[in-house]
């Protein structure tokens, strides 16, 4: 009987941390950005935000459409804040999903991850065309018109392999997605564990 009840315990803390997150999407906008990647776009699009309490990222994305004969290849990665509060080339967290390819229509590019970021702290969604400066073609995204929907973020965006940056554009913001989840406690990973032994040995 104990097995049992500590089964179904770790059954219902495991669909509570599936079920709870975070997320921030604000790419419900038109193409209102151009010129991304390639030998004739800007080198960095970067998006800032705040890690909050479900500091878990899961899944983050960047929006694209275009490209055009000769698309470039972009990646969409996760950077880290430098001391000018700029996205840090020099500190890619996730390597992410690399596009090459036209795009009709504005479509969200995702990168799937699981890494824990420190909540309250500062981070970049970046569509980085860094890894392609010869081809032809550029992308277009989208931004908010300069309502700023994202708490404590901020766009910018560099043409000189992130040397300088633009400064972005007051109270605007890219559009972006970003999924975090609940990292478990230690005291929760231990019931799941015991959860997992329980239901093996009522297996067998």
């Amino acid at each position: 009987m104990k097995i049992a009840t500590c089964g179904i315990a770790a059954l219902v803390l495991t669909a509570g941390l599936a079920s709870a997150q975070t997320v921030i999407d604000n790419g419900q906008f038109g193409v209102n950005i151009s010129s991304i990647g390639g030998a004739n776009g800007s080198d960095i699009y970067a998006q800032s935000f705040v890690v909050p309490t479900d500091n878990r990222l899961i899944q983050f994305g960047m929006w694209l459409q275009g490209g055009g004969q000769d698309a470039p290849a972009v990646r969409i990665d996760l950077w880290g804040n430098d001391a000018n509060n700029q996205a840090d080339e020099n500190n890619v967290l996730v390597s992410g999903t690399v596009h090459q390819g036209n795009l009709d229509n504005l479509t969200r590019i995702d990168t799937f991850t699981s890494i824990d970021l420190v909540p309250g702290n500062t981070y970049w969604i970046v569509i980085n065309g860094l890894i392609d400066q010869t081809s032809g073609g550029v992308y277009a995204s989208t931004w908010d018109g300069g309502t700023n929907t994202i708490a404590s973020g901020h766009m910018d965006w560099s043409n000189d392999l992130g040397n300088t940056w633009s400064g972005g554009i007051d109270n605007g913001d890219f559009g972006v997605y970003a999924s975090f989840v609940p990292v478990p406690t230690p005291g929760t990973a231990g019931l799941l564990a015991l959860g997992g032994l329980a239901a093996m040995r009522r297996r067998r």
